[in-house]
């Protein structure tokens, strides 16, 4: 799949950017930061837990 770094919007005949910025998958990017910065110290926590 390609990734976009410019996505735009078609509104009738108007065209506009994406407000979501870069997208990797059809996702923003800012989404897909914000879950691995979320998940990651949950993961270091089990394998800490899990590792004892």
């Amino acid at each position: 799949m390609k990734i976009r770094t410019h996505r735009v919007v078609r509104d009738g005949d108007e065209v506009y950017p994406d407000g979501e910025g870069t997208r990797f998958f059809g996702l923003p990017a800012w989404r897909i930061c914000f879950v691995l910065c979320a998940a990651m110290p949950v993961a270091l926590l089990a394998y800490t837990y899990a590792s004892r």
